[in-house]
């Protein structure tokens, strides 16, 4: 049963999706409000873990997730940030049962939605506007991947900041230089002083 906090965060949520995406009817709204699960994560809780098996789909709606791997050196690499009305889910583990590439953990106190997916999909295969959404959602997070690819190729700490500074604003002023730099590949401090390269040429 939902108590009377969780049906407020779901009530303006819902409406803040709806807005979002207009053309999903209220009564598919209403389908996917029955099976929502309301969570609440502390900075740094980790949800799920490399190598586990994702049941649920997720939807972000206050605070930044990462989704992050440890790489050959074991360093910390983050693919990306999730944060107000973004959704996550791993089309593998759905479909063909693989375990999820990455684990994912709140960068700062969060509030998220989980659908278990079984219930998700029967609900969205029987619904066309679901059916479109799922299609929507789907290419929002193939667009994240290509820009992270696209920025990885850029040469230089300076050039790929300006890339964040152009197209992430939100992000420079919510998400800490550290884990900026994570998803940058790059150090914390190669990071600074391409902020500050950046800033005195402005300046100029």
């Amino acid at each position: 049963m939902t108590d009377m906090g969780d049906s407020k965060v779901l009530d303006d949520f819902y409406q803040k999706l709806s807005e979002k995406f207009p053309y999903v009817t209220s009564g598919s709204w209403g389908k996917l409000r029955e099976i929502s699960m309301v969570k609440y994560l502390e900075k740094d809780n980790i949800f799920l873990r490399h190598g586990e098996r994702l049941h649920v789909g997720i939807f972000v709606v206050t605070g930044w997730l990462k989704l992050y791997y440890l790489d050959e050196k074991g360093d910390e690499r983050i693919s990306t940030f999730c944060g107000s009305l973004e959704y996550i889910d791993n089309w593998n583990s759905i479909h063909q049962q693989q375990a999820l590439p990455y684990s994912v953990s709140a960068i700062t106190s969060s509030t998220i939605i989980l659908y278990p997916l079984e219930k998700m999909v029967k609900i969205f295969s029987n619904e066309p506007d679901l059916l479109q959404l799922c299609v929507d959602l789907s290419q929002e997070m193939i667009r994240k991947k290509q820009e992270h690819y696209e920025i990885l190729t850029l040469r230089s700490p300076e050039e790929r900041y300006l890339h964040l500074l152009a197209s992430k604003k939100n992000w420079l002023q919510e998400i800490s230089l550290t884990n900026l730099a994570k998803f940058l590949h790059v150090s914390r401090e190669t990071l600074s002083r391409a902020r500050n390269q950046v800033f005195l040429k402005r300046l100029d």
